[in-house]
């Protein structure tokens, strides 16, 4: 469960604030959402019964099949032990990072799940009536690893069905008939904290379910609607800055279908319900040549799985984790003996320790990146094998050329008050390297308040804290990328800064408004996290890891090498670009992502791969054109754009 203490020090952190005194403290997180991704509904799409959405199968929206385009993500950062892997969040931000601008202290309607249109007039040839038992049941959970909303906010359940309503046309000069959609509201429930919410759930559940039966006749058309939205308030403060995204709600397993029973309502499917870990001890991510030094060390075999059982049945099931290394072939599969998973009604998540004893990623690949791919696989091994749907969950787990404790998701932002406060995190390197700059993610608040100058900082160790400071780049602002949800910006540094050992990097803030810089909630790295307001470095009380990774290595990651692309060349045309530049040379479906960069090495924007590349919102000028793999290795050639 999470530490209770999370949401304790945050009110502690803003009383402090009130009595003018410096403190740490946490504000709810923004992001860009590509819009060229998100997928318009089809005029066409039609969802039958039975309806079923449980995200696992979504990208960050959710499925065009069955919802409409608008606001809400699909991601597996802010749930808290949601009952399958990946949950629909509703908060306070549009489709583009930004807080809705009718956004006020005053309860207004924020995000908005809308589903597409339903047929509820029949299945095949029968004609559905209320004696046919149609349910529609869901599970919800306030905050999770995000903020929890507050008493004023809601969570909204309406549904919709077409009607036709007869009006007169003053252009045709006659009465025509006009199909529009009633709503009704079905369901609602006010905002409270994670923690009351968790302790009125069942043992070993932290989301509730809603169970409502289809009774009215009035639903039972050809075009029925679910829509889900929320309420949401902004607090009134003296510091812009925390008017920011908030107010979290998760939605999971969305299930619409007849003949079910309220007393005896299940689903055949056993779950996981978190990713695969990383199997690393410290960091999330670690530069291959900082682990192939010291590679017992840093290998963590042992972890927890956490499985859902919503069957009617209790389950014998097999766990499954396989790791492939992307390039040479090396596989390693670790199968657990079978596992008993009662049902998820009677005793919720069930978690289950993993020890693979000898497993250790190899240490001797000639190369200085690289990246495997694990699967996870659960699957039923009893008699009712056949019956009951299992699950997988595969995710790459990358040795790139920087360090981090985060996972890539901010379900915070952190920040100081007042000015010329210090927060840094602490590294440990295996040999002698360089840091060549840093990528941080970078909150983004109501009207960018939060768009203020900040140095980047790096320090020696001093038993276990900052010590002296060996560089510093001044005067930098935050960088945001709307075209991508969780976008890291990139600072380069104009000098060689030599670590070893244990070193620190971090930022000083100029002035009083926080800088926000993104915090994942998720994996507790506290005892790595420092700050110092001004009565000397002291350990973060915040469970949790703030988003800043060190860029090792001599040489720029903009330098093509060997060791990080394939030899055969990529192509821009025209040269130099004016609207649009094509690329050639490459095998579209094997490529994830182009990034842009300057010349610097800053970051510049990132696109989802398209072999015609849209770049009308780019300024005149010399760029380096990445195209990204899955597996991270990439192709790279200048961009020149004059208009």
């Amino acid at each position: 469960m999470m530490n209770k203490r999370f949401v304790l020090t945050i009110i502690i952190a803003v009383l402090l604030f009130v009595n003018g005194k410096s403190q740490e403290y946490l504000t709810g997180f923004t992001g860009g959402i590509p819009e060229g991704n998100i997928r318009e509904s089809k005029n066409d799409v039609v969802a039958t019964l039975p309806f079923f959405d449980d995200f696992t199968k979504s990208g960050i929206y959710p499925d065009a099949e069955k919802w409409q385009p608008g606001n809400v993500s699909v991601n597996s950062g802010f749930p808290y032990m949601p009952v399958n892997y990946r949950a629909a969040t509703l908060d306070l931000i549009n489709k583009y990072g930004k807080v809705h601008t009718n956004g006020s202290s005053n309860p207004f309607i924020a995000d908005t799940l809308l589903s597409v249109k339903i047929r509820l007039d029949s299945v095949g040839n029968h004609a559905l009536t209320p004696a046919d038992s149609l349910y529609f049941s869901f599970y919800y959970q306030p905050g999770g690893f995000g903020d929890s909303p507050d008493r004023d906010d809601s969570l909204v359940l309406q549904f919709g069905h077409g009607y036709d309503e007869v009006v007169f046309d003053t252009v045709l000069q006659n009465y025509v008939t006009l199909r529009k959609i009633a709503w009704h509201q079905m369901w609602a429930t006010e905002g409270q904290s994670y923690e009351s919410f968790v302790d009125e759930c069942d043992d070993n559940q932290y989301f509730k379910k809603v169970m409502l039966p289809i009774t009215d006749t009035c639903f039972f058309t050809e075009d029925f609607y679910i829509m889900f939205f929320n309420y949401g308030t902004l607090p009134t403060t003296l510091y812009p800055n925390d008017r920011s995204n908030m107010d979290q709600w998760n939605i999971d397993m969305v299930y619409l279908d007849m003949n079910r029973s309220i007393v005896n309502d299940t689903y055949p499917m056993v779950s996981l319900t978190n990713t695969a870990p990383t199997l690393l001890k410290r960091y999330q991510s670690i530069p291959y040549k900082h682990y192939r030094d010291n590679p017992i060390k840093e290998i963590d075999n042992v972890y927890d799985v956490f499985i859902t059982n919503l069957d009617v049945n209790t389950h014998e099931v097999r766990y499954t984790c396989k790791v492939e290394d992307n390039n040479s072939g090396w596989n390693y599969i670790y199968n657990s003996n079978p596992l008993i998973i009662n049902q998820y009604n009677n005793v919720g998540v069930v978690k289950n320790e993993i020890v693979m004893g000898d497993f250790i990623y190899p240490y001797n690949l000639p190369v200085d990146t690289t990246s495997f791919t694990i699967s996870q696989y659960v699957s039923v091994v009893d008699e009712h094998s056949n019956e009951v749907a299992g699950d997988s969950i595969i995710s790459q787990q990358k040795f790139c050329n920087y360090f981090a404790y985060d996972d890539g998701t901010p379900e915070m932002g952190y920040g100081l008050v007042p000015n010329d406060t210090y927060m840094a995190v602490q590294f440990k390197v295996m040999k002698l390297d360089t840091v060549q700059g840093v990528q941080m993610l970078f909150n983004r608040t109501l009207n960018d308040a939060n768009y203020n100058f900040f140095d980047i900082v790096v320090w020696r160790d001093n038993n276990g804290k900052p010590g002296q400071e060996i560089y510093t780049l001044n005067n930098q602002r935050p960088v945001w990328n709307d075209s991508v949800m969780y976008a890291f910006s990139e600072y380069t540094f104009d000098e060689v800064v030599k670590v070893n050992s244990t070193f620190y990097i971090g930022l000083r803030q100029r002035y009083s408004k926080s800088i926000n810089i993104g915090f994942d909630a998720s994996i507790d790295n506290s005892q790595y996290n420092f700050y110092d307001a001004g009565n000397g470095w002291k350990n973060s009380s915040f469970p949790g890891s703030i988003m800043i990774h060190p860029i090792m290595g001599k040489n720029s990651n903009l330098v093509v090498s060997p060791e990080n692309h394939d030899n055969n060349s990529l192509d821009l045309y025209p040269i130099p670009a004016r609207d649009f530049v094509r690329i050639e040379g490459v095998d579209a479906s094997v490529y994830k992502e182009i990034v842009i960069y300057d010349l610097t090495g800053r970051l510049i924007c990132r696109y989802q791969y398209t072999n015609v590349l849209d770049i009308n919102d780019l300024q005149d000028g010399v760029y380096l054109l990445r195209a990204v793999k899955e597996d991270g290795t990439f192709k790279t050639s200048k961009l020149m754009i004059s208009k």
